[in-house]
Parts: C-alpha cells; structure tokens; sequence
C-alpha cells in the first residue's frame, strides 16, 4: 500500500485492485482496515504506549477489482465535510481505463440511463431512461492506443455505481479483465481501472487538495501500437 499524501485531518492512498475500500460485512481484506493498523502504529510508535485505535474511515469508495486514490478521513467532522463535497458533486475525479475495441471518436461524452441489477452486483445501461434509471454522464479522451485498444482518460460528471465499467461495455470497448462486463480476463480481481486525480477542498484548511496516483506497475505489459 502506498500513502500519497497525509496530514493530521486526512490520510490518501493509492489502493491496489482486488482490496475492497471499506472494512464493512466481507471477509476479505480492506484498504480501510490496513490504513487504521497502518495509523495505529505510526501512533503507538511516536508514544511508546499502545492507545485507543484512532478514528478513520474511507470517505468514498472504490470498486474492489479497481486501484487509485482513496481518501480517508481522520475525524467525523473531517468524514462529513468530504462526504459533503461528493454529495454536492464539487469533486473533481479522474480515472484511467485500458479499454478493448474501437471508441466512436477520440474523445467526447458518453451519455447513458443506469440502474443496478436485481441481485445488486452489476449495473444495467441502456440508452433511453427506464423504471429505476438515473441518468449516467462521463467524458472520456483517448490517451494512447494498445495493441487491442486504447488507454482512456474518464471524468465522470456522476457517480452512479459501476458506471464507468457499464458505459464503456456498453458502447462495445469493456475494460480489460473486466469479464463482468465482457472484458477479457487479466488478473484475478482486478480489472485495468485506475482512480488517477482526485480534487477535493481540505476540511479545514483553506485550499484545495490535488491528490494524485501513479498506475500500478503491472499496466506496464500492454504493447503500444
């Protein structure tokens, strides 16, 4: 796990796929457990004496089978203000995808209606609203070509559940290793989506937080074209 930036109010990291976020209900292991052992010892380290498990939770969160910037905070005052600015959309957020197939243009805006599936583990995409759709909204931008695809800059302009990952296969180019969508199979767990850049204002400081992670080593083996 790499700690890319932290403070006494908030801790951001750069998760690896197949780590679920949240510590939640499931058995595998989370981001947000390590980041609390994680600060547990930095604290017991600095006083010599073992203390109470310091306050942190995930102020959002990832896909398991994605990596990239996941932001924690340190206080519930800290957790409601971030909360605050994704529920009010004043987050920047961008993300990286490796894709298969041929994108209708270089760059522009995907337009879709979304909702979850019935066993709540996958999104449902079409182009015209439907009962239980909520409108979808991403930009995208080619940023290099692979031997089978492309490399693809995404802001999403919402936040629905899946939706990068939906609207991508829904245009025919799935990211790679993501078979729930019909991607090709890569890794276990872990599909070529990466949380690049995220933009929030600091809780309590008086300036914006630009918080970036650079992409995990193993995206090094596709071949340029």
């Amino acid at each position: 796990m790499q700690i890319i930036y932290e403070d006494d109010v908030v801790l951001a990291i750069n998760k690896p796929a197949g780590l679920s976020s949240e510590s939640g209900m499931a058995q595998h292991p989370s981001a947000e457990k390590w980041a609390q052992e994680y600060t547990s010892n930095q604290r017991r380290e600095s006083v010599g004496a073992f203390q109470r498990a310091p306050y942190l939770r995930a102020v959002h969160r990832l896909d398991r089978a994605s990596s990239g910037v996941l932001l924690l905070a340190k206080s519930k005052s800290a957790l409601t203000d971030l909360m605050d600015q994704f529920e009010n959309r004043t987050v920047e957020k961008k993300y990286i995808a490796e894709i298969v197939g041929t994108l209708p243009a270089e760059s522009g805006t995907l337009r879709h209606h979304l909702a979850k599936s019935p066993d709540g583990k996958s999104a449902l995409v079409s182009d015209t609203s439907f009962d239980g759709s909520k409108p979808a909204e991403c930009d995208y931008r080619t940023v290099e070509k692979t031997a089978t695809g492309a490399r693809v800059e995404i802001v999403p302009k919402t936040g629905r559940f899946h939706q990068i990952r939906a609207q991508l296969a829904h245009i025919g180019c799935p990211v790679v290793g993501d078979t729930r969508y019909g991607g090709p199979v890569w890794l276990e767990h872990s599909v070529k989506l990466h949380a690049s850049r995220l933009v929030v204002r600091h809780p309590r400081m008086d300036k914006q937080l630009v918080i970036e992670a650079p992409l995990p080593d193993n995206w090094q083996d596709s071949a340029n074209v």
